[in-house]
């Protein structure tokens, strides 16, 4: 098990936060903010993501087809 400092106003956040998500430890707390941020990092490169029309038509079928196997 490893500890880490914090300043006390980071402390008393990470303590309402473990309230707030239910969560039954402060590694809990920290892992779904680890998970969230992921995802946010996730979301900004989809964002980035361009692509052409005619890709776009495609995806859309293989996705299609993907639903009704």
């Amino acid at each position: 098990m490893k500890t880490i400092a914090v300043d006390e106003n980071t402390w008393k956040k990470i303590k309402l936060l473990k309230d707030k998500l239910d969560a039954r430890s402060y590694d809990e707390v920290l892992q779904k903010l680890i998970e969230t941020w992921h995802l946010v990092e996730l979301d900004k490169k989809v964002e980035d993501v361009i692509v052409e029309d005619d890709e776009a038509e495609m995806l859309l079928r293989v996705i299609k087809e993907r639903d009704k196997q």
